[in-house]
């Protein structure tokens, strides 16, 4: 997208959001633009703004993490990340990008178990089996990292090798 095009989409965007207040749908079509342009203020105010429409959205607090990860807030991402996985368990990208965030802050023994749920949650999750792997190898579980390293080769040929 063009920057022009992309500051169109927002503008528009946030105009629906305004004529709408009680629309959770057009704050998080707000806020994942403000993500994708990577505005994580502003896509931390859409999403703040859905999550106290309804306390109840796991895209809402998966949106939050996202925002808080881009504003280097990582203590407040893994918060978001935990309450999406509550609120939808069976979603295994809420997972998968909780194992993530651990990563990022260097605890590379609590992303194991997000990363188990996530394949255990979706088996065919190759990226997942491949970060997987990366994380149990870090760990010195090396066994359960070659098993994994061949599931994500055998899901993905891109990830085989």
């Amino acid at each position: 997208m063009t920057d022009q095009r992309a500051d169109d989409t927002i503008k528009s965007l946030k105009e629906v959001a305004e004529k709408n207040p009680k629309d959770i749908q057009a704050h998080l079509n707000l806020g994942n633009a403000c993500l994708q342009e990577l505005n994580g203020t502003e896509a931390l105010d859409a999403f703040q703004n859905a999550a106290r429409l309804q306390p109840d959205s796991a895209e809402a607090y998966f949106g939050l993490a996202k925002s808080f990860d881009a504003l280097q807030r990582y203590e407040e991402m893994l918060d978001a990340f935990k309450e999406a996985c509550w609120l939808k368990p069976d979603w295994p990208e809420a997972h998968y990008n909780l194992g993530l965030g651990y990563m990022v802050v260097g605890q590379y023994e609590d992303a194991l178990e997000p990363l188990k749920e996530a394949v255990k949650v979706k088996p065919d999750y190759a990226e997942a089996h491949r970060v997987l792997s990366l994380v149990f190898k870090l760990t010195g579980f090396t066994e359960q990292s070659e098993f994994h390293k061949k599931e994500a080769g055998r899901l993905n040929p891109d990830f085989a090798g």
